[in-house]
């Protein structure tokens, strides 16, 4: 891609992300509305522990398949082949987490564990959904990257209209709703992807490298999430459950400039990983500058019309939440950028250089709550939080040019036009045909 048009599919990947917030703030209004806080507690908590589970079970398949596909080519085939094979028992492990959980989360409810003890199958569905991103980040499909993005909280809030209209929206409907979705929109990406990229015999050799850098590539998303709630964690022990309970709103909201990059930044790391060390610096920069700008302009029109905006979603007593929102935004803009310095470090095959920059914020937050909340509540929090978000960015960036000198894909050229990577060379025997 020349830089041109990866500011253009980047342009597209924030339209189509942020039709995905807008449809996520559908199901979220009608949840509350319709079934209530405990309803909604439900619904949240169970598709939150079976997305958690199938995320972390999916060991990484997205970044490793977009990663490597676009390193060795000839062998993305057997890539898929293996990933194919690998996941079905990984699925079925998550689906035992699932299961194993329910009970200790919804001690006392009975009937969230009975509707939880069937929702746990759609463990299979995310790690299949996980799958259809990689698929389809393997062969640059954004456009269909993006559909499935866009289709999945679409087609569930579209079930949770019919199911409104006809009188039958529940609990266990709206989960439904959410399974059928992610089913179709995975099943689309898969079909898609897999079409254009072919299956073939599993290299174990392969597979095993491949499944290396995914868990690795995953410990860096799972740091990143732990660090974006890290204060929402920790909190409860310093201040009340009123206060509590409002900058968790604001740290929602200001989290969504962080929910539009990370979509964006998952189409980095391909990208990167396909050109030249100078030219995927210059497509990492033009990215992260990207992502200042829009996530910026978006911080500022949160920080300026932001209270009358809590007001109308969550209600006038939740105005309160502006003034620690508007403490988060500037560090919530930086954390944004710091997602597509992060896919930078993948495509420079560096996944696990990413763990080091979260992990340096999160001891910052840590240390800073720990000094400054009890004296200061939700406003030393807010800042605490938006200083270890920058300290994030700052980690990242200085981390990438470290190793951006070094020619990406941790030492290997990516292949020139007709060239052949020295995997697939190794493979053909003396008469020059493949095996």
């Amino acid at each position: 891609m020349t830089s041109g048009e990866f500011a253009r599919a980047g342009f597209v990947t924030y339209v189509f992300a942020a039709g995905g917030l807008l449809a996520n703030l559908v199901t979220g209004v009608m949840t509350a509305r319709l079934l209530g806080p405990e309803g909604r507690g439900i619904v949240v908590a169970l598709a939150s522990g079976v997305q958690l589970c199938g995320f972390v079970f999916a060991a990484g398949v997205a970044q490793s398949l977009a990663y490597f596909a676009v390193r060795e080519p000839p062998l993305a085939a057997r890539l898929l082949g293996g990933w194919a094979i690998a996941l079905a028992p990984f699925a079925l492990l998550g689906v035992a987490c699932a299961e194993l959980l329910l009970p200790l989360i919804f001690a006392g409810e009975p009937s969230a564990v009975a509707i939880g003890r069937w929702f746990a199958l759609a463990v299979v569905l995310i790690v299949a959904l996980e799958l259809s991103y990689g698929v389809l980040l393997a062969r640059n499909d954004y456009l269909g990257f993006n559909l499935v993005r866009l289709g999945q909280p679409t087609l569930t809030a579209l079930g949770y209209v019919l199911l409104w209209s006809l009188g039958a929206f529940t609990v266990a409907g709206a989960l439904a709703s959410l399974a059928v979705a992610t089913a179709i929109v995975a099943a689309f990406g898969i079909a898609r992807g897999g079409r254009r990229l072919g299956i073939a015999r599993p290299d174990l050799g392969l597979v095993r490298r491949s499944l290396w850098f995914g868990v690795r590539a995953q410990g860096s998303t799972v740091a990143a999430s732990v660090n974006a709630r890290l204060d929402v964690a920790v909190l409860p022990a310093f201040a009340s459950a009123g206060a509590v309970g409002l900058y968790s709103v604001a740290t929602n909201v200001s989290l969504i400039v962080y929910q539009l990059a990370s979509t964006f930044a998952a189409i980095v790391l391909p990208v990167a990983a396909s050109d030249t060390a100078e030219r995927s610096r210059r497509k990492v920069l033009i990215g992260t500058l990207g992502t200042i700008a829009v996530c910026g302009a978006l911080g500022a029109v949160l920080a300026i019309a932001g209270e009358p905006l809590l007001g109308l979603v969550y209600g006038a007593q939740f105005r309160a939440a502006i003034d620690p929102l508007r403490l988060l935004v500037p560090g919530a803009v930086l954390f944004a950028a710091a997602s597509v310095v992060a896919s930078g470090l993948a495509g420079a095959g560096r996944p696990f250089t990413a763990t080091f920059g979260y992990g340096v914020g999160a001891i910052v937050m840590v240390g800073g709550l720990a000094l400054f909340v009890p004296a200061g509540g939700t406003t030393a929090a807010a800042i605490v939080s938006s200083v270890s978000y920058a300290v994030v960015f700052l980690a990242l960036l200085a981390a990438y040019r470290r190793v951006a000198p070094a020619t990406v894909g941790g030492g290997v050229s990516p292949p020139k036009p007709g060239a052949e990577s020295p995997s697939a060379r190794a493979r053909k025997p003396a008469h020059g045909r493949p095996r």
